[in-house]
């Protein structure tokens, strides 16, 4: 019998792609014969439009949503979401046409449509998972050990384009986090180990092999919750594992971490600057916040403003976005102070 027990952490405001980029789309290249250019053209838009469309949600949302939302994208509401059509590059020869379509959507109208279904949806995304792997074969009183096929796969065929990074597997590693803490899921003692890295959002993989199968449980912790799931897989099937492994990473996190359009929230927080240039600027980054509904002057001072702030989901997210935005929010009291960072 052999049990495998893998670790994920998530990295944390610093490691996350921005929201810009989750509502970014791509140029097609675009070839085709037709003795009506006109209307394949249009066709072929069409076709990208929804394509287009079709990345930004899997982006953006948990793979169930995703589906619940396929069958309703009439043309008319793509169209709605839509900002402007990019072609460069466009030539026709005879009956051939040649250009480079893109389709920019306008974020905003996207996430409008998103309250009004009260689907939840994430504003950043994690650009890596520190990966841990630990082998009960090879079991002492320790956690870690360097020898490990599933690293050594890893190394070999995934980590220049890869989500994970590697932990040091050093005397540190092994006395912070042992075996009974990962066994008993002692939150606690994992965020604990986390903290080392700077990380505070973690998945849990246990895998037991028996003849040619192998079992896995994925546990992830992040943002107070904790998220299970089980698939089994042929033994030593480590490209299968690790693309499972990315969805269901991805996938739960998503879950873990999405804006709750159906939770509307308030916080009574002071603004402080220097000067008028710099409250120019964190009222400028405070309206790229999707998740703020308004913002409410409740007071002046030299200085100082004092707002209610009414937002969406939780205020852990909430931080995390303020902090990609150039914002430090300190909310230790009962009224948060926010800076420019």
């Amino acid at each position: 019998m052999k049990i495998l027990i893998i670790i994920l952490t998530v990295l944390l405001s610093t490691k996350y792609v921005s929201s810009n980029t989750l509502f970014d789309t791509s140029f097609y290249d675009v070839n085709f014969v037709s003795n009506n250019i006109e209307n394949s053209k249009i066709i072929k838009i069409n076709e990208i439009k929804k394509n287009s469309l079709l990345t930004i949600l899997k982006k953006t949302l948990y793979d169930e949503k995703y589906e619940e939302l396929l069958p309703i994208l009439s043309k008319d509401l793509i169209n709605s979401l839509i900002k402007n059509v990019t072609i460069n590059d466009e030539k026709i020869i005879g009956d051939k046409y040649f250009s480079k379509i893109k389709i920019n959507f306008d974020k905003k109208k996207i996430i409008e449509f998103y309250r009004e279904k009260k689907i939840s949806y994430v504003e950043y995304y994690p650009k890596k998972f520190l990966l841990i792997i630990y082998d009960e074969n090879e079991l002492s009183e320790n956690l870690f050990t360097k020898n490990n096929n599933f690293y050594s796969y890893y190394k070999k065929n995934i980590k220049a384009n890869g989500l994970y990074k590697i932990p040091n597997l050093d005397i540190n590693d092994r006395y912070i986090l042992k075996k009974e803490h990962i066994k008993n899921k002692d939150y606690n003692k994992i965020l604990e180990f986390s903290k080392k890295y700077d990380l505070d959002e973690i998945i849990v993989v246990r895998a037991k092999s028996s003849n040619n199968i192998t079992d896995f449980e994925f546990t992830l912790f992040s943002e107070g919750e904790i998220i299970e799931k089980e698939f089994s897989l042929k033994k030593n099937d480590y490209q299968i594992f690790f693309k499972i492994l990315k969805f269901e990473s991805l996938n739960n996190w998503k879950i873990a971490n999405g804006i709750q359009n159906s939770s509307l929230n308030k916080i009574n927080c002071k603004i402080n600057y220097y000067n008028n240039h710099e409250l120019k600027e964190i009222r400028n980054n405070l309206k790229k916040i999707s998740l703020i509904q308004s913002l409410n002057i409740k007071s002046l001072s030299f200085k100082s403003i004092e707002y209610d702030i009414n937002y969406y989901g939780n205020l852990n997210i909430l931080t995390k976005i303020f902090k990609m935005n150039k914002l430090d929010i300190n909310n230790s009291t009962n009224l948060c102070v926010i800076r420019l960072k």
